[in-house]
């Protein structure tokens, strides 16, 4: 994962997260679910044999005919009861997971909702120094994700094998995801805030685009049409900027952010294979390369900045924005082609606080795919979207921006086109299971009866006797 805000992330799911599925199944006779109730017991408690001592074996006969259907009929009741108890439990236990989870999913949503707020915020008193803040947003990556690497490699949690993985292939994930980084931040520095968050929604379209040739990955027509609507919605927030009413080259660089970023998460799953690797160390070793391949792009970079920074005097560049991130300005302009320092106290308060949310930010994003799933992920991305873009008109944000009608207009088409690609498929085939499957119990009783057969391994028999 690259150090900046990427709303498309490559993700690999284990599912832990379960839920109790209820899909009826329906039996000829009660002796059915007699049958099952003593499988069921017989794979948790072992197999259960009645017998009576002493008397004739007539007398044994007799009370055998005369008890046993009573008998069957207790212990079915019995456990009925038993499962149906165990059953409510795991439901206890599921509801306070997903309250759990509900709990990480709005926090993923604030703390995401504060990320690209303050990924714009920090670049207003830095706006001298976007050299500077790249590797400063990088480089906090390397000791963060060292302070874990190191003592679960010691202690033998990161198992040995991922070691192995050639760290050439961390290298072009980090030159990518530098080239990603420093057109991001660039485009950030000069670009309003809604149409920075409009603008990265190319990420869907381009990675489609990009998976599709390399890994032969195969898309379904919803997911085709919403990626269109992005296009199109992309389009429509250009339109300002294309009649001159905006930066349309900086417009272009941030939109062009994202083959280099797709081109990374492509590369993670053409390089690693089904290699599993510890998230963790590898974002470390990403960022290491990161960083140092920033160092590099440094130099053409400075160059077309505004105002532009010549390359001996880069060095000073940088030291001034050390200073800045302090809360010491050190830049006072007179004429309208510079832009005076206003790092105290700004600087030091927005930049710490992107770094904070960015952290969190991450970390959540593990979370919800630790006890979650894509989807839920990919549901917060979504919502991110128009909140984040609501939330540059607030009076109290720094540098607020109205929206034009272009901008609602856009956001309406890019949002529903996110709506399209991420969920139609999975709404649409869920409707028509549900309508394919759903059988409404008539009373408590027959609910608690499929509720518990659901639960019951299917068996050869089993399969010949259902309706």
């Amino acid at each position: 994962m690259s150090a900046h805000n990427n709303d498309e992330i490559d993700v690999e799911i284990d599912a832990p997260h379960h839920h109790l599925t209820a899909t009826h199944r329906h039996h000829s006779t009660d002796n059915n679910q007699t049958n099952q109730l003593h499988q069921r017991t017989n794979s948790r408690t072992g197999s259960r044999t009645f017998s009576s001592s002493g008397g004739s074996p007539f007398d044994r006969s007799t009370r055998a005919s005369r008890n046993s259907t009573g008998a069957k009929e207790e212990l079915t009741m019995d456990l009925k009861k038993d499962v149906i108890q165990e059953d409510e439990q795991e439901l206890s236990k599921d509801d306070k997971n997903e309250k759990a989870l509900m709990f990480v999913f709005c926090s993923m949503v604030m703390i995401g909702l504060g990320n690209k707020v303050f990924n714009k915020l920090m670049t207003i008193p830095m706006y001298n120094y976007p050299n500077f803040l790249n590797l400063l947003t990088t480089f906090v990556y390397i000791p963060v994700c060292f302070a874990y690497i190191i003592p679960m490699a010691y202690y033998g949690y990161i198992p040995p094998e991922q070691f192995e993985v050639p760290k050439r292939k961390f290298a072009v994930m980090g030159a990518l995801d530098a080239m990603a980084g420093i057109m991001q931040i660039f485009g950030a520095t000069y670009l309003p805030g809604p149409l920075i968050i409009l603008l990265l929604q190319a990420a869907i379209p381009v990675t489609m685009i990009i998976s599709k040739y390399l890994l032969a990955a195969q898309y379904n027509k919803y997911q085709y049409a919403g990626a269109l609507t992005v296009a199109g919605g992309i389009m429509v927030v250009l339109g300002p900027q294309l009649t001159g009413g905006g930066s349309i080259i900086w417009a272009i660089v941030l939109i062009l952010s994202t083959v280099p970023m797709a081109l990374s998460s492509v590369y993670k799953e053409i390089a690693l294979g089904e290699t599993e690797l510890d998230a963790v160390y590898l974002n470390g070793w990403v960022a290491v390369f990161q960083f140092l391949f920033s160092l590099i792009l440094c130099v053409p970079s400075s160059l077309v900045s505004e105002p532009p920074v010549p390359i001996s005097g880069l060095p000073q560049n940088m030291l001034d924005g050390l200073k800045c991130y302090v809360g010491i300005s050190t830049i006072t302009c007179d004429d309208d082609g510079c832009t005076s320092d206003r790092c105290n106290p700004q600087a030091p308060e927005f930049v710490n606080t992107y770094l904070f949310f960015n952290q969190l930010y991450n970390l959540l994003i593990i979370l919800i795919l630790k006890y979650g799933n894509a989807n839920l992920l990919y549901l917060a991305l979504t919502l991110m979207v128009p909140l984040g873009n609501v939330a540059f008109t607030l009076p109290f944000i720094p540098g607020r921006t109205s929206l034009q009608i272009t901008d609602i207009i856009g956001l309406i088409v890019i949002c529903s086109g996110l709506g399209i690609y991420r969920f139609a498929a999975k709404f649409i085939d869920a409707y028509f299971n549900k309508r394919k499957f759903s059988q409404v119990p008539q009373n408590e009783d027959e609910a608690k009866v499929n509720l518990f057969t659901t639960l019951l391994p299917v068996t050869e028999e089993d399969g010949d006797n259902q309706t």
